[in-house]
Order: structure tokens, then sequence, then C-alpha cells
């Protein structure tokens, strides 16, 4: 994970600047900016307090975005194919075939 660019991003989420950031972490400006910059990495201390000021825990910090629910996948793909012809079914099958081998 990319943390300077994490933070960057839940920061302009939040419609906060580097400033207000600083402030509310208790940070300096100069500091906030350098991890953002990737010039610095911060101390878990530090990145605690960024957490905090961003009002997000530090589990939520390093969670990832939930993957698209499977089965809604699964269902959307089915209602694409029921309209393929035969040749573009077998184009299909024959791409997802090589998408198996290369995984």
């Amino acid at each position: 994970m990319d943390v300077a660019k994490r933070i960057t991003q839940l920061r302009t989420e939040k419609n906060i600047t580097v400033n207000r950031l600083a402030n509310l972490s208790g940070l300096s400006q100069g500091f906030v900016r350098q991890i953002e910059l990737d010039n610095q990495n911060p101390t878990v201390t530090s990145l605690s307090l960024i957490c905090k000021a961003l009002d997000i825990s530090l589990s939520d910090f390093f969670m990832e975005k939930e993957p698209p629910d499977r089965q809604k996948l699964i269902e959307k793909l089915l209602q694409n194919i029921t309209c393929l012809t035969n040749d573009e079914l077998t184009a299909l099958i024959n791409i997802t075939d090589s998408m198996k081998k290369n995984s």
C-alpha cells in the first residue's frame, strides 16, 4: 500500500487541506506535506494522529476497498451472454479459457 497516496486520498475525500490536517493531527504542516510527497515515512504514532484527524481508525486506513460482490458480477455476466450468437459464445469461451490458463 502506498501510504502517501492513501493519506492524500482520504484527506481530499474529506475536503481537508494539508494545513488543516496538520492542525487537527498536531503535526507540522511541513511534516504532513513531506509524508504526502512520499519524502518522509510516518511513524505509527504520527500515522495514528493523522487517522484520528481524518476520523478513521488505523485498521480502516489499511483496509482495501471491498471487491464487487461476486454473485452480482456473475448475474450481470449471465444477463449479458444470453443475447450472444453461438460464434460469440464460442469466442467468449476461448477468452475465458485463456484467462484460466494464465492465472
